[in-house]
């Protein structure tokens, strides 16, 4: 049981990663086209906050899951 929970865990860690990873991704390509100029960022995607939304929902249904798993 403490094994799947571990593994939720490190799954929930790599997936916060990627996201991390995609976001600053994402905001370097909007801040620099051309690495000699560099644009103010002036909005924010709304859909980033959709995806924001969606990781974490996913991670605490699998950290839910776990829990339950574990106390079975």
């Amino acid at each position: 049981m403490t094994n799947k929970i571990n593994m939720v865990i490190n799954l929930s860690i790599l997936a916060l990663l990627i996201y991390l990873s995609i976001s600053v991704k994402t905001l370097q390509d909007k801040v620099f086209p051309d690495p000699n100029i560099m644009i103010p960022l002036m909005g924010y995607d709304s859909s980033k906050q959709e995806l924001e939304y969606n990781i974490r929902t996913f991670l605490n249904y699998a950290l839910e899951q776990a829990i339950e798993e574990q106390e079975k």
